[in-house]
């Protein structure tokens, strides 16, 4: 969290051990992963002209698939920032700037204005250029719903009533993390974008992955532990000597799910079904 994400190393070191996994995956929202984009522009997209360099400059870098995070808000370098835009909408906003923040250059210039924008892992989908006033405006949900439908159908709420929200009332129901359902131009209502928010300001999408895999993990360890007089047998042939402590890292790749036993060289497969609550197995192949 701290030498590959950058968030700050009093705030991990102080967090409680149950939060760790669950600020860890609400924090991976503010971060862009570096990968080449497509990028899309509503039909109402504009820049301003005193800001054309600067987002033909970041449209490059998006579609080369550069590092874009320097561009975000400074206060993303914070575990606990609580960004109401991403938060409800899943929204991030960028500055403009050319050239490096002048008070920390790990950043971009700061620029007023700020291009609002829904990234996915293939696509940037420029929704305009706004200001630090306008987080809250609905006509950011207009856009998304009027020109990316497909991208949020997931979020739509069926057969309930929704409502329309001044920006006034939208801003004080993120002050107390509340989440609402908003009705489009069209009628259509959505929840949240993203699932929303806890009580704590978290995202309720990140608490679930939060646990998905603390289960996972779990079951892992149980699998591996249910079959460990056979692979003690294993272990002893590659050194193994009755230590009383056995190191073991759990490592993921497109061939499956392992456990390696790095010094012994040994490495066991493990069955993994797709459900978090699914029977996870120890297999017998060993390598």
């Amino acid at each position: 969290m701290v030498t590959v994400q950058g968030w700050s190393a009093a705030q991990v070191s102080a967090l409680d051990d149950g939060d760790v996994c669950v600020r860890y995956c609400d924090a991976l929202r503010r971060r862009i992963v570096a990968a080449p984009r497509a990028v899309k522009a509503a039909d109402d997209f504009v820049c301003p002209p005193e800001h054309l360099a600067g987002w033909n400059a970041f449209q490059e870098k998006v579609e080369n698939g550069q590092d874009i995070n320097p561009y975000l808000s400074k206060r993303h370098a914070s575990l606990f920032n609580l960004d109401g835009l991403l938060g409800e909408w899943g929204v991030h906003h960028f500055h403009l700037g050319i050239g490096a923040d002048t008070k920390n250059p790990a950043y971009m210039a700061r620029t007023g204005s700020l291009l609002y924008a829904l990234v996915t892992d293939t696509a940037f989908c420029a929704i305009n250029v706004f200001s630090h006033e306008s987080f809250e405006d609905s006509s950011v949900l207009e856009s998304i719903h009027r020109n990316w439908p497909e991208m949020i159908r997931r979020y739509r709420a069926n057969g309930v009533t929704g409502a329309t929200w001044t920006s006034d009332q939208r801003r004080a129901l993120r002050g107390k993390n509340g989440n609402v359902l908003t009705t489009v131009s069209d009628g259509t209502v959505y929840l949240p974008i993203t699932g929303g928010v806890m009580a704590s300001g978290v995202n309720a999408e990140a608490v679930r992955f939060a646990d998905y895999w603390q289960m996972r993990v779990r079951e892992l360890q149980t699998a591996l532990e249910d079959k460990l007089d056979d692979l003690l047998l294993t272990l002893g042939q590659n050194g193994y000597a009755g230590e009383p402590e056995i190191e073991a890292t759990l490592q993921f790749s497109e061939a499956g799910v392992h456990a390696f036993f790095p010094k012994y060289g040994v490495r066991a497969i493990l069955n993994v079904t797709d459900s978090p609550l699914g029977d996870s197995r120890l297999g017998s192949r060993m390598s």
